[in-house]
């Protein structure tokens, strides 16, 4: 805080050399900042001289190790006024990150020969976030501010031109809302009936004697449901996974189908979601875009194996589960942050029949 108020005193004096290097920031990637100069709104393309402000928001539950972003940073030597000395021109710049190294600042270019007024030159800044910082709790609490400078400086010592302009960069950690609702429940193949529990139907003679023959219904539906009540389309990957005891039937077992409007398992009626598409034996899903307020519903045609009893789960349950992910992280993937319950799991007591 000390150097920026000793940059704006400066900016108000008329002490400056004749020439000073200003800068404007362009070409925003993978996430765009709010920008300030001195405090101020910043406009587009204009030089400043003074202290530029980045503020980047991650909405997430804690920062992830890695580049979050790109920006241009645009350098040029001006004449603020015509009084002072003469910079000894050629003079060397320097871009050099100062301060904590919770904000990664990595330049593309960081020694420039500055010949005189009118020179100009870009070079492209890599924001990150270090793998300390990731790691650390304690700077991974809501509304955490992490800071980096990027500060100019001259050679020789005694050059005579000035660098009165900083770039600080701010990544602030906002927690998302879950607005992501992810369900899982079964129902008969048809999608008609509620399917809560299970009788598994063992082979009574010949060679499968003692082993599972099919279930009461023997024909169900694994479904996962997805609904977005978040304000804007989110993009996921979507994982499902069947209990090991089930496998998949022949064809196209698996559907995906849509719905305009938000749905759960307690109001579900297959008759309002338009026609569904197939997806063969698919399991995994990537970068699946749901509108605002819509719903989504994969279907997982399925039919108990036939194996030994012994194998039947000890605990009397069969188990399902579905994963939403962080669009392009596969599966399982990363787990999005926005969804609830995640992963989401199914359990269906059986008994065997007598």
């Amino acid at each position: 805080m000390r150097r920026i108020i000793m940059l704006a005193c400066l900016l108000t004096t008329s002490t400056f050399a004749k020439d000073a290097i200003s800068a404007s920031v362009t070409n925003f990637n993978l996430m765009t900042p709010v920008v300030a100069v001195n405090g101020n709104p910043y406009a587009a393309g204009n030089f400043a001289v003074g202290t530029i402000q980045l503020f980047y928001t991650v909405n997430q539950y804690q920062f992830t190790a890695g580049q979050i972003a790109t920006f241009e940073l645009d350098l040029q030597d001006v004449q603020v006024n015509t009084t002072g000395q003469t910079p000894n021109y050629p003079v060397t710049l320097n871009l050099t990150h100062v301060g904590s190294p919770n904000v990664g600042l990595s330049p593309s270019g960081n020694n420039f020969s500055v010949t005189g007024p009118g020179w100009s030159t870009s070079t492209m800044i890599a924001v990150s976030i270090p793998a300390s910082v990731a790691s650390n709790p304690a700077l991974n609490a809501d509304g955490t501010d992490l800071v980096g400078n990027l500060q100019l400086s001259t050679s020789p010592q005694g050059s005579k031109l000035d660098t009165t302009t900083t770039v600080q960069v701010h990544i602030r950690l906002a927690y998302p809302q879950s607005c992501l609702r992810l369900y899982n429940f079964m129902t008969t193949q048809d999608l008609i009936q509620s399917v809560t529990s299970l009788q598994v139907k063992l082979y009574k003679n010949g060679p499968k004697a003692g082993q599972t023959q099919n279930t009461t219904p023997p024909q169900l539906s694994d479904n996962v449901m997805v609904v977005n009540t978040c304000s804007v389309p989110e993009v996921f990957d979507l994982m499902i996974n069947i209990d090991p005891s089930f496998s998949s039937n022949q064809g196209n077992p698996v559907f995906m189908y849509t719905k305009s409007g938000s749905s759960d398992p307690s109001a579900f009626n297959i008759a309002d979601f338009g026609p569904g598409t197939p997806k063969g034996t698919a399991q995994c899903f990537g970068s699946i875009t749901l509108a605002p307020n819509d719903t989504l519903l994969t279907t997982v045609h399925m039919s108990i194996a036939e194996f030994p009893a012994s194998q039947l789960p000890a605990s009397g349950n069969f188990s399902f589960s579905a994963l939403a992910a962080m669009s392009g992280s596969g599966c399982p993937g990363t787990l999005n942050t926005l969804a609830v319950p995640n992963p989401a799991g199914l359990s269906v007591p059986f008994t065997i029949a007598p």
